[in-house]
């Protein structure tokens, strides 16, 4: 496993102690739990999205000429 250091504010620092002792843990560890939430989540947006590019190459709709107005769809 890899070390790094971060650079943070004084006052961040103090909260994040209090947070983490709180929850009978580490620094490390929150933010270890939320590095990991970042790059999963980007990961799953990824996979939607060439989910959603799958879907749309495969799907046979087509978009026809418009033929109305927008005043003509919100005629009373």
């Amino acid at each position: 496993m890899a070390n790094i250091t971060l650079k943070i504010d004084n006052d961040l620092l103090e909260k994040a102690r209090r947070l983490a002792s709180l929850r009978k843990t580490s620094i490390n560890a929150l933010v270890r739990e939320k590095l990991e939430e970042f790059v999963s989540a980007d990961f799953k947006r990824e996979a939607a999205l060439r989910g959603l590019d799958d879907f749309f190459s495969r799907t046979r709709a087509e978009v026809g000429e418009r033929t109305w107005s927008r005043d003509e769809l919100h005629e009373r």
